[in-house]
């Protein structure tokens, strides 16, 4: 295990951790659990100058469960350890897409120490793909305020100098029909980085027809993203042979990865599209 050579500071609030950040600049970075920065260093990235642990900071260890505008929301504090995810009750219940995401991260080991918001905060974290089609927000201090951002906007623009304080996903009021669906596939089980991550909820009304679909693919060096053209393929229609073929060429031609030494971009893009059809033909069975 590579030594640690960084000044470590221990804020107790939000703005002080803050105050340090703007100090301190691109030298610092903020660290929680310290899983995914260690796993960096050991491939030989720099380490900063300075860690700014959040472990002290206790409003970022909060869970709990709010109604807002008639609808249930799981709040989830950044520093929540990715195994108090597995067992909290009330989660595998309500949230179980979580559940199943968060088995898949890394080993039992790693998931006692890596939080729920370090994850995401990587911007490639596997839990990631449950999240955004949970339709997640996350709860960002800018130095003054908390404000709420949805997670797919906030990948998708330039946040990298908020600090998480929360992960905020709203209960699923399910139709009388629906798959939701979480498949990690690895080089190697959970010690491995993942080759292609897929979520997806996929609903239909009494006549059989697709009322909502969200889909969201991601893996290795890949920041996930919602498949929203495959998405919209989908709404309206009725699973049929014909619209199967379809839904596995808009998925390979929407899902852009990269590739690796390990695997293709292509091997990536086919691995998603036949999850997905395996998952639709699940809804075919049922009508």
């Amino acid at each position: 295990m590579k030594t640690l050579s960084s000044k470590i500071w221990m804020p107790t609030d939000l703005r002080e951790a803050w105050r340090l950040r703007q100090l301190l600049q691109l030298e610092s970075h903020f660290i929680a659990g310290g899983t995914l920065w260690q796993t960096k260093w050991e491939k030989g990235a720099p380490q900063p100058s300075h860690l700014i642990s959040l472990e002290n900071i206790k409003i970022l260890e909060a869970i709990y469960e709010k109604e807002d505008g008639g609808q249930n929301f799981l709040h989830l504090g950044a520093l929540i350890r990715l195994a108090d995810c597995l067992r909290y009750p009330i989660i595998k219940a309500k949230w179980p897409l979580l559940t199943k995401a968060v088995k898949t991260i890394a080993a039992p080991a790693v998931r006692n120490l890596g939080t729920i918001g370090g994850n995401v905060a990587s911007t490639i974290g596997d839990a990631i793909p449950a999240l955004l089609v949970m339709e997640a927000k996350i709860g960002c201090f800018d130095g003054d305020d908390i404000k709420k951002i949805d997670l797919d906007h906030w990948l998708n623009e330039e946040f990298k100098d908020d600090l998480i304080t929360e992960i905020v996903v709203p209960e699923i009021s399910a139709p009388p029909s629906y798959v939701h669906f979480y498949q990690k596939i690895g080089r190697r089980e959970a010690f491995s980085g993942s080759v292609v991550t897929i979520a997806g909820i996929i609903g239909q009304n009494d006549n059989g027809t697709i009322d909502f679909a969200r889909l969201a693919a991601g893996g290795g060096e890949n920041r996930p993203r919602r498949l929203r053209i495959t998405e919209q393929l989908l709404a309206g229609r009725k699973v049929e042979s014909a619209l199967l073929k379809k839904v596995h060429e808009a998925v390979f031609s929407e899902f852009q990865p990269v590739g690796d030494a390990f695997f293709s971009a292509d091997y990536r893009r086919r691995v998603a599209a036949n999850i997905v059809i395996a998952e639709l033909k699940k809804l075919e069975e049922k009508d």
